[in-house]
């Protein structure tokens, strides 16, 4: 009876013991599974594109984990070659190949089933080695387009390069035949150094030939036209508090075309004054010789129109009529349609060069942008010869002589130094017109 109380108590005291060890054991090995896991994984470019239109060029991808303290945010990257081939590290840096699309994929290390992947197009991959050739080859057609051809230096005004006919072909062959050589299936470093350097020769020796043009431009002849600052045939208004320093007139319709100037006839009834002008004013029925006076400016006015759309271009078509924030210098520019000036416009030249703008459709200027002169040219040496109508922006500032064979509008406060001729009306909102 005695051994079982013992052996009893032996079992207690064993299973106590174990359960001691089982706590001591838990206490000296706490939980560690307290990882942050990965949700998703995207690719982006970090120049926000998904392309690279380069020779040899690369593309630095970014593979974006969240959360974003995700505890693993290790990835694997890989480039799947399509129609276009490419190579990947593992610093996710894409280096093109060939032209085409490649899929790139990003995967988690520590899940697969957690990953994302992005279409990559790759264009302008010249075949092995030859893209220094290939790139002297631009180089030649930029340069040979920029240059004109005649026989004679007072063919083109001072701001344009020519070379004589000869010349031009030489160049053209040299080209050609760099071409040829491009399309030759491999070649070896040393003949694309081959190519290159004669094509570098070819150049440097069509460069040597250009000669500056000479030409002067003459001045459109404005008559009697020129003692007018704003001349139109079917009417002159205004509103607001419009500033005019300069001769205005209307022929042939009356002085009841021009309105919101608040005419004050004069004593012989030959001209009106007003006090928003610093001048005179004429209208086809005023008193002799007025009407007469107008019909010979009127006239002098479409001979002058006339002329400025005969001349020969010296460019044509310049940016397409885009001549926002450009610089021109003098000549003779053309355009079959609209022009636009959306941003400060600077025409450079001396006090004698001549621009004539021949436009076949409207002239537009943006609101609170400007004409500027620069090298002492001079606005009533500048002509826009507009086929169509010109509108002038709210606070503009408008340098030059507009010729109109329709409407000039002038926005809110804005500013012309020259003069305005319409064929049809003008319209002005407390503008400054003032003559050069």
């Amino acid at each position: 009876m005695k051994g079982l109380k013992r052996n009893r108590g032996l079992k207690i005291f064993t299973l106590l013991l174990s359960i001691g060890l089982l706590f001591t054991l838990m206490a000296c090995n706490p939980k560690t599974d307290d990882s942050i896991a990965v949700t998703s994984v995207s690719i982006t470019s970090t120049t926000a594109l998904t392309s690279i239109s380069t020779h040899r060029g690369t593309l630095q991808l970014k593979a974006n984990v969240l959360p974003i303290d995700a505890t693993n945010k290790l990835v694997t990257w890989s480039v799947l070659n399509g129609t276009g081939t490419a190579t990947i590290n593992q610093e996710g840096i894409l280096s093109a190949l060939t032209d085409g699309i490649v899929t790139v994929k990003v995967v988690l290390k520590s899940n697969e089933s957690v990953s994302d992947s992005l279409a990559i197009t790759i264009s302008n991959q010249v075949t092995d080695n030859k893209a220094p050739l290939a790139t002297e080859i631009t180089q030649a057609n930029v340069n040979l387009s920029e240059t004109m051809t005649g026989t004679s230096s007072d063919e083109f005004v001072a701001s344009i390069e020519w070379v004589l006919a000869s010349d031009k072909q030489t160049y053209i062959d040299a080209i050609t035949q760099a071409e040829t050589t491009l399309t030759t299936a491999t070649l070896t470093d040393a003949e694309v150094n081959a190519a290159v350097n004669a094509l570098e020769l070819a150049t440097t020796i069509f460069n040597n030939a250009k000669q500056m043009g000479t030409k002067s431009i003459d001045n459109i002849n404005l008559g009697s036209a020129d003692e007018f600052v704003i001349l139109s045939k079917t009417g002159i208004s205004t509103t607001g508090t419009t500033q005019v320093i300069g001769n205005i007139g209307v022929s042939p319709v009356s002085a009841s075309y021009i309105t919101g100037f608040g005419l004050i006839m004069d004593a012989g009834n030959e001209f009106s004054t007003s006090s928003l002008l610093t001048g005179k004013i004429y209208a086809a029925d005023y008193a002799v010789p007025t009407p007469d006076y107008l019909t010979t400016a009127i006239a002098d006015m479409m001979i002058a129109y006339n002329d400025g759309q005969g001349r020969t271009a010296d460019y044509t078509e310049l940016y397409t009529g885009d001549l926002s924030g450009k610089t021109l210098n003098a000549g003779v520019y053309k355009w079959s349609n609209d022009v636009l000036i959306n941003t400060d416009l600077t025409l450079n030249g001396n006090s004698t060069d001549v621009f004539i703008f021949q436009i076949a459709g409207t002239l537009t200027m943006a609101a609170n942008t400007k004409i500027t002169l620069t090298g002492g040219a001079l606005p009533e040496n500048i002509y826009f010869v507009v086929a169509d109508t010109v509108a002038i922006g709210t606070g503009s500032d408008f340098q030059g002589v507009i010729l109109s064979m329709t409407n000039v509008s002038m926005g809110t406060g804005s500013t012309i130094m020259g003069m305005i001729y319409a064929q049809t009306s003008v319209s002005l909102d407390a503008t400054v017109v003032t003559k050069p």
